[in-house]
């Protein structure tokens, strides 16, 4: 384990050295229910985190699952587990996850390797 958390501790600080500041948008919505026409209150948190971002690699577009004018995001851990539904609000916009792209070998998330469609 402590293999990994040496590679997280690189990867993080790489990244703070040479990636971009940007933010994880979690939206979560309380209350509402099936009689409530306007489904409840939606609060969005942000938490910051740092990535690089390039565009995808001309290979790896199979036009169903990744297209061209996707983005690869590598990034670092955040204070939170991100998930697919978050959006990654970058240089390059607001992005939504298309693949969460976890590299976490015994549990423990290393880093993102993620796939994003603005």
């Amino acid at each position: 384990m402590a293999y990994y958390d040496a590679k997280a501790r690189k990867a993080k600080q790489m990244l703070t050295k040479r990636g971009q500041a940007a933010q994880v948008a979690r939206s979560v919505t309380s209350g509402g229910g099936p009689s409530d026409p306007y489904g409840g209150t939606t609060t969005t948190t942000r938490y910051p985190v740092r990535l690089a971002v390039f565009p995808i690699e001309i290979d790896r577009i199979d036009g169903t699952n990744i297209k061209s004018g996707d983005y690869r995001l590598i990034c670092a851990t955040a204070d939170i587990e991100i998930e697919v539904w978050d959006k990654i609000e970058c240089s390059e916009g607001t992005l939504s996850i298309k693949d969460l792209g976890r590299f976490a070998p015994d549990g423990t998330t290393v880093f993102y390797d993620m796939v994003a469609r603005g």
